[in-house]
């Protein structure tokens, strides 16, 4: 029997710049939990921890929505512009505080990966984003998950989540290949292979990330 008395929202940020095969397994992962009433993808405006976006804001949307609207069972799939709709660096907790407000009868819990997770003691108002959400963190390929040294408690399930309002963390499985958005910009050998199909012909018809990828166009004739 499970523990959650109310919806469970799942929060998916990132710069997605741009979304990839790992993205796409990780949510592919996410969905297949029928506890997961929703999935809200975030795109992120200005990343406060990484280098700025090469794609537009509006490219990374349209991109994000082109894979969304692609495939069947996405009716529990939402994307959220809200950070790209502010100004300034995209917070987190100025997201999730946001949710909550929209959705004060929901449970929330923010997805995120293993590298990630490992140095979110470093995110800006860690303190009262504990306070605003529980954490569900997904490795890639063989990486292990190592928690932060934070005041967060790890449970077996997602069920266990109702346990309390915040400050849980629960792992998912692990979401397959190491790919990362950074690496894949910089090798012409894994980019194909690594994006959904819509993606990747959203990149083909607006010339993205042309100057590092000049074999892209080519490889498909």
């Amino acid at each position: 029997m499970s523990d959650l008395a109310h919806p469970l929202m799942a929060v998916f940020g990132g710069t997605f710049d741009p979304f990839h095969g790992g993205h796409a397994r990780l949510c592919e992962l996410v969905l297949s939990y029928p506890e997961v009433a929703q999935l809200r993808l975030v795109p992120c405006q200005v990343p406060v921890l990484k280098q700025a976006a090469q794609a537009t804001s509006e490219q990374r949307l349209a991109m994000l929505q082109r894979w969304a609207d692609s495939g069947p069972g996405r009716d529990r799939l939402i994307i959220d512009s809200q950070e790209l709709e502010r100004s300034g660096p995209s917070y987190t907790l100025d997201t999730l505080r946001q949710l909550r407000r929209q959705f004060p009868h929901w449970q929330i819990v923010f997805v995120l990966g293993a590298d990630a997770f490992a140095g979110m003691d470093h995110w800006h108002g860690m303190d009262q984003l504990i306070r605003e959400t529980h954490f569900w963190v997904f490795g890639r390929g063989s990486q292990t998950v190592v928690a932060p040294k934070l005041p967060i408690t790890q449970v077996d399930s997602l069920a266990q989540l109702g346990l309390q309002r915040s400050g849980l963390w629960v792992e998912g499985p692990s979401s397959g290949r190491d790919w990362a958005s950074r690496d894949l910009r910089d090798d012409d050998r894994q980019w194909q292979a690594a994006l959904p199909e819509p993606v990747q012909e959203y990149i083909q018809q607006h010339g993205l990330y042309r100057h590092g990828h000049k074999s892209l166009r080519d490889s498909q004739l």
